[in-house]
């Protein structure tokens, strides 16, 4: 008994304070509370006062847990509170207490103020426990990496064994009844709407929750989460999708939607919104979405950045250690302060980006947050199924025109999370289990809906990073073997009918992003989806959908058009730096020289050197994917490349590249150690000889002879040459190449003769663009210039605006007499409907074409006939037996 009512002495704290030790150790112990004692002190108190009396004592031992950190005295406090919650109504008199959600908490300290928040922060993530890094991690570089990832692994269970403590706390209590359930929810929306900075570019940690906060809610919600997380979604009709607006829990209405304009979010989201009550698999499963996008995606986001510093400073290091070793003992000694200070900042930083790692790369964390995002994405897909069946039944697409206002007006970042944590996982941690232990399906079937349908999400570079996840996920983990997700893209009934031409679709799409740095983003999308293609290249039914799709002539048009350029740029791009690093390695070669030039020179040419390298290695590996996907399409499919808008121009850029890989400047592309820039020009040969001999046809041959300016039957010869030499092609490939060139001799004579028997072209019957004889005149309304139909079809492959005045224009606006006039039955006159002088002179110009239109069409076609008739009569003349009369 004496233990029971221990003699207070002189100054000793009175009250809770007293509860405090004895309920911190353990129970029916010596030093503990019996729990019996406390059942009954439970039972006696329950509606009288147990909050003054246990309330008081457990805010305390929360405070005291604020300073410790997991590597202090932390259980004990866990372990309290665990047996505190086990009791009912101990559990739900917590959430009456004032510290369970304060009100006055800011941000930053709620994490500390709150009941359970200094439960909720004890983690490994370096900005709330740097010692935790510091001490798990120390001389990370001298250490074998199989000893770091043993400290990995323990620090990984020490916060699994606390997210799982908390999960049973939390339970208790949401449990215990229902207004307890509702304050738990309350407390973590409470905590949402402090940390909405949290998603911003920029924002200073010291103005938000902690990382490891965050990450460890959002593990508790997942958890929470698990008994609706089944493979076959079977509850996932009980999500109400109207949760956003008809929930004043989470508010959204200032985030980008979907594919909603402003307008149609503000009223969408007005103050008029209905307001419902929400079951409980709708509450956690919106609270884990949203504690998933303030907390885990951003801590991704944050190493993404954290691991570019820390790359940069080891850069400067190693630079100023170069430095330093060429200068010898002349060194500064401030240089020798820098080189100290950065060393030191640099260890510090290897010892956060492990913990980072320990936390974020955990294969049980990211396991669970893809069982849940697979869920999230079947979910979504349903909003826009017609038949909102998906995924009991499979969507069906394409989707219809029109986009649901319910999936519109969804915040865009439900998809930005998504594809945020796939990139990171295929980008960082590929060699964990995650992706193939888990089901995949849903990943393909959300990519494939997306893309097919690419106007239902309006931002572009969304779209490009769903690319960017089929990229990482079939790139081949090594030699021989396959990337994780081409056997599923492979199989899957959406891939086999819809990825081709919706990669087909995209690749054409993005080459107007309206982004500033569009015109280089494209190329990074492009070289996704050409490796894509690659790897699916030799399923038979991805060809076949290839060469359905190429019957749709408009879309085939426009995708090779964009290829051939993207060829055109890559590979002048690549062999110009390839040409301009051999200069500089000259340079060095010649060491005399070199040396005697200035060390600021030297430097300068130095940095040009590196600047070239990094340039040289994008281009090429971009430029080798572009070729050699134009290869492989060229021998599934040759008619599409052969229409007048294409043909011209892949010939001249096929002519032009050759000439560079086998003509005189052939030289200038030696550089050093080829294969750190991914040059491989023999390959490249080959490939580019292959498309000739897969197009090899009349048209083809016609157009190769056209290019009067970079087509030499030599570079023919000595390509042939090289082939053979390298073993690269068989005979029958070079005998079939010579007949090839062997044709387009006979063309190119063909065409010298046409051209002298038209002699001079009257200037009228010449195309304003490329100074040839029209063929089929049309009208640009936009402009009143007259040009070739397959000129300006050409020219719109690529900019859909007037070359002459720059106004939008379609192929459909340069019919002629189908716009700007209509003749009135019964009068003789024109009834136009303008709204300026300009309309009046562009009408008149139509008007005038339509009469001349024809004409000119014949006048050209009788041109030419007697033209050729002029010449046949000459030659008649000349063949006559010469006159010997007298």
């Amino acid at each position: 008994m004496p233990d029971m009512f221990p003699q207070l002495e002189n100054g000793a704290s009175l009250g809770a304070e007293q509860l405090v030790p004895r309920l911190l150790a353990e129970p029916d112990s010596t030093q503990g509370l019996p729990t019996e004692y406390l059942n009954e002190l439970v039972t006696r108190f329950a509606d009288d006062g147990l909050d003054m009396i246990l309330g008081s004592a457990i805010t305390i031992i929360s405070q005291q847990l604020r300073t410790i950190d997991i590597l202090g005295d932390y259980k004990r406090h866990l372990q309290t509170l665990t047996f505190l919650c086990e009791n009912k109504a101990i559990a739900s008199m917590i959430t009456t207490l004032p510290e369970f959600d304060p009100s006055n908490a800011t941000a930053k300290n709620i994490e500390e103020i709150s009941l359970l928040g200094p439960f909720l922060r004890l983690t490994a993530y370096p900005d709330s426990a740097p010692k935790v890094a510091e001490n798990f991690f120390q001389n990370a570089e001298q250490r074998y990496s199989a000893d770091l990832e043993s400290c990995m692994n323990g620090l990984r269970g020490t916060v699994h064994n606390i997210q799982r403590t908390m999960f049973g706390i939390i339970n208790s209590i949401i449990r215990s009844n229902p207004v307890a359930r509702e304050s738990v929810l309350a407390y973590f929306a409470h905590i949402l709407r402090l940390n909405v900075k949290r998603a911003q570019i920029q924002v200073d940690p010291q103005t938000v929750a902690s990382e490891g906060f965050m990450h460890n809610i959002a593990a508790i919600l997942l958890e929470l989460c698990n008994p609706f997380m089944d493979v076959k979604a079977s509850k996932i009709d009980k999500i109400d999708p109207t949760y956003f607006q008809t929930s004043r829990r989470i508010d959204v209405k200032e985030d980008t939607k979907i594919s909603g304009t402003t307008e149609q979010s503000d009223e969408y989201y007005g103050d008029s919104r209905p307001q419902n009550e929400h079951n409980f698999i709708t509450e956690v499963f919106f609270l884990t979405i949203s504690f998933i996008h303030y907390g885990p995606i951003r801590s991704c986001v944050n190493y993404n950045e954290f691991k570019r510093e820390y790359s940069e400073l080891k850069r400067q290091t190693e630079r100023m250690e170069q430095d330093m070793a060429r200068m010898g003992g002349s060194a500064m000694p401030m240089q020798d302060f820098l080189m100290k200070r950065m060393k030191a900042r640099l260890d510090i930083m290897a010892m956060h980006k492990l913990a980072y790692e320990a936390m974020l790369m955990d294969t049980e964390y990211l396991s669970q947050t893809m069982r849940f995002l697979n869920l999230e994405m079947s979910w979504l897909i349903r909003l826009v199924d017609p038949r909102k069946q998906h995924p009991w039944k499979s969507v069906t697409l394409p989707l219809p025109d029109e986009i649901p206002e319910i999936f519109a007006m969804q915040p865009e970042w439900l998809i930005e999370d998504i594809v945020e944590y796939f990139i990171f996982l295929g980008k960082f941690c590929y060699q964990t289990p995650t992706f193939r232990s888990n089901s995949q399906e849903e990943i393909v079937a959300f990519i494939i809906t997306f893309l097919r349908n690419s106007k239902y999400i309006k931002n572009p570079y969304l779209k490009a990073k769903l690319v960017e996840i089929l990229f990482f996920f079939t790139y081949p983990l090594g030699k021989g073997i396959p990337g994780e997700l081409e056997p599923m893209l492979n199989s899957h009934p959406l891939s086999l009918d819809h990825l081709v031409p919706s990669l087909m679709n995209f690749y054409v799409e993005v080459e107007q992003t309206g982004a500033s740095s569009q015109f280089y983003d494209k190329f990074n999308i492009r070289y996704n989806i050409s490796h894509i293609m690659k790897t699916i290249w030799n399923h038979p039914s991805h060809r076949a959908k290839l060469r359905e799709e190429s019957k749709n002539h408009e879309l085939f048009t426009r995708f090779v058009n964009m290829l051939m350029s993207d060829v055109t740029y890559l590979l002048d791009e690549s062999l110009s730096k390839l040409s301009e690093i051999h200069q500089i390695q000259t340079e060095m070669d010649d060491t005399t020289t070199w040396e005697a030039q200035p060390p600021q020179q030297r430097q300068e040419r130095e940095g040009t050197l590196r600047t070239l390298e990094r340039q040289a290695q994008s281009y090429v590996a971009l430029g080798n994917e572009t070729v050699h996907m134009l290869q492989y399409l060229t021998k599934e499919v040759v008619e599409p490349f052969m229409v007048s808008e294409v043909v011209d121009r892949l010939a001249a850029m096929l002519d032009y590249n050759l000439a560079q890989l086998v003509g005189p400047k052939c030289q200038e592309l030696k550089v050093k150690n080829r294969e750190k820039y991914h040059f491989q020009p023999r390959v490249l040969l080959s490939e580019i000889i292959d498309i000739y001999l897969h197009l090899n046809c009349p048209a083809f041959v016609e157009a190769v002879a056209r290019d009067g300016r970079s087509y030499k039957k030599e570079y023919f010869s000595k390509a042939a040459s090289i082939l053979l030499k390298q073993r690269l092609k068989h005979a029958d490939d070079v005998h079939a190449l010579e007949a090839f060139v062997n044709k387009v001799e006979e063309a190119i004579q063909c065409g010298v003769e046409e051209e002298e028997e038209l002699g001079d072209v009257p200037d009228e019957f010449l195309d304003p663009i490329l100074s040839s004889v029209m063929e089929d005149p049309v009208l640009l309304p936009t402009s009143g210039t007259i040009v070739d139909r397959s000129t300006i079809r050409a020219h719109l492959l690529s900019d859909t605006r007037d070359p002459f005045s720059r106004a939008p224009l379609t192929m459909e606006m340069v019919e002629p007499g189908k716009r700007m006039f209509t003749l009135q039955s019964g009068f003789n006159i024109v009834t136009v409907i303008t709204t300026s002088i300009i309309d009046h002179v562009l009408f008149l110009l139509c008007f005038c074409f339509v009469m001349i239109a024809p004409e000119m069409k014949e006048r050209i076609e009788a041109w030419k006939a007697q033209q050729k008739l002029k010449r046949s009569d000459a030659s008649k003349t000349n063949n006559d037996p010469m006159d010997t009369s007298l």
